[in-house]
């Protein structure tokens, strides 16, 4: 069987006093930001994710999982900047949503990425997976 989900490229984290901050979802941002405010981003990621694993049964076996990154302007973008961070967010997202009961090799078994163009209108990480065995 397989599955899709559309992976966010940022995550608005809300202030109280302060103006909304929106973090795009790389590993130069993540690398540079406070403990804190990554753990937030991270909770954030989680919980926008949930909505979109909520909507199929758990995955039990062993799995492939495939990222296509759609950049927002032409910027020779690194690639393993955006889908590295968006790999560890939405896979940490699975296991706290319960859609996979680990995110180590026993289940996720390979993973590969794209770089698939330029969608300025749409920006965007989209998944497929793949299960292996039942």
């Amino acid at each position: 069987m397989t599955h899709r989900f559309t992976l966010p490229l940022c995550v608005i984290l809300k202030r109280k006093t302060k103006k909304d901050v929106r973090l795009s979802v790389n590993l130069n941002t993540f690398r540079a930001m406070h403990h804190r405010t990554y753990t937030e981003a991270k909770i954030e990621y989680a919980r926008v994710m949930r909505e979109q694993l909520d909507k199929f049964d758990p995955l039990m076996g062993q799995m492939h999982i495939h990222y296509d990154y759609y950049a927002a302007m032409n910027n020779n973008p690194d690639l393993d900047n955006f889908v590295g961070a968006a790999k560890k967010y939405f896979q940490d997202a699975m296991v706290k949503s319960g859609f996979i009961e680990d995110d180590n090799v026993n289940f996720i078994v390979s993973n590969s990425e794209k770089y698939c163009g330029i969608d300025r209108k749409n920006p965007r990480i989209e998944v497929t997976i793949k299960e292996l065995t039942a």
